[in-house]
């Protein structure tokens, strides 16, 4: 998930290497390429260790057959591959990542839409599952008209995120509307707690990355998306190895 996550501002930063609102506030009194490539490359590291960290506590737990902690902990395995490269110096690598991208970008949708749709019931659950179809025509579709490219990417990126951020938030209103709730709803909410933060964050940088004209900002736009990426992998670790069980009725 370095340019890769749902708005991957991995992508805009890459592709573009624009400067967003917040950035146009801190280079104003800070040398924002200095000071943000001396952090990026600590965030990097850390952002990949955090992400292990639900992977990891799947295994110790041993929460894999409880289907929607199994993709939780794959959805974060995926962003710390994603990752990976910048800690192992590859991070100017352009063709490389490119290719993680697009990748990450195509499969980050339907991961997503699994968690969702697992730890949901009723209608909520029916229409996750049509979602679920619709995404598996909507990208191959959408990549046979732009290609296999950045520009579909965006496509997909920009649609995965409105529907990532609508299911986080209805999930969140969910838990709130209950005053007591199950080790299985605790969870789910510090993990939805996790997928609004860095897909509204994701969002409104993937919005100037792509609606404003800047030119600079490329290495504070990652420090952001680093730190909304380890904020959400703390959050989602902490709310699995508090509350996760290895056997719910629900999920």
């Amino acid at each position: 998930m370095k340019s890769c996550s749902i708005l991957t501002i991995k992508q805009s930063s890459f592709t573009y290497t624009k400067r967003g609102p917040f950035c146009a506030i801190i280079g104003k009194y800070l040398s924002v390429k200095t000071l943000f490539s001396f952090l990026n490359p600590p965030m990097s590291v850390l952002s990949v260790a955090l992400c292990l960290v639900p992977f990891l506590i799947l295994w110790l737990k041993k929460l894999g057959r409880v289907n929607v902690y199994l993709f939780i902990g794959i959805y974060w395995l995926a962003n710390a591959l994603c990752n990976l490269p910048d800690c192992l110096g590859e991070s100017e690598n352009s063709t490389l990542q490119l290719k993680i991208i697009l990748l990450y970008n195509v499969l980050d949708a339907p991961l997503l839409l699994l968690i969702f749709y697992f730890a949901s019931t009723g209608l909520k659950k029916r229409i996750l599952f049509y979602l679920f179809l619709f995404f598996l025509i909507f990208e191959p579709a959408v990549i046979a008209w732009k290609g296999y490219n950045l520009t579909s990417s965006t496509i997909i990126v920009g649609v995965d995120g409105a529907v990532a951020l609508i299911f986080s938030i209805w999930g969140m209103a969910e838990y709130f509307q209950k005053i007591e709730h199950n080790p299985f709803e605790s969870a789910m909410g510090f993990a939805y707690a996790g997928f609004i933060f860095v897909y509204g964050f994701n969002i409104v940088t993937f919005v100037f990355s792509y609606l404003k004209r800047h030119t600079e900002g490329r290495e504070a736009n990652l420090f952001l998306y680093y730190f909304s990426l380890i904020l959400a992998a703390f959050l989602t670790s902490m709310g699995m190895w508090r509350y996760a069980k290895p056997r719910l009725k629900h999920a």
